[in-house]
């Protein structure tokens, strides 16, 4: 496996060209979840690091569901 594909092996935010210029070839496998990338901001962005870290929502999301 290159290292190109094993930068990404743990996830993350991807780097490269948009569709209209070719986007990036990647390999995705069953289970695996990809986000459009105008969910993804600066708002969302540490939401969605924290989930792909820890596999669950972050303690102030997980405290508003409580409440509710």
């Amino acid at each position: 496996m290159s290292k190109k594909w094993e930068k990404y092996k743990k996830g993350g935010k991807l780097k490269g060209k948009p569709h209209s210029k070719g986007g990036i070839p990647i390999k995705a496998e069953g289970g695996e979840y990809i986000i459009k990338k105008k969910s993804v901001n600066k708002e969302t962005e540490p939401y969605l690091e924290y989930i792909n870290i820890y596999g669950t929502l972050p303690p102030s999301i997980n405290a508003k569901k409580r409440r509710k």
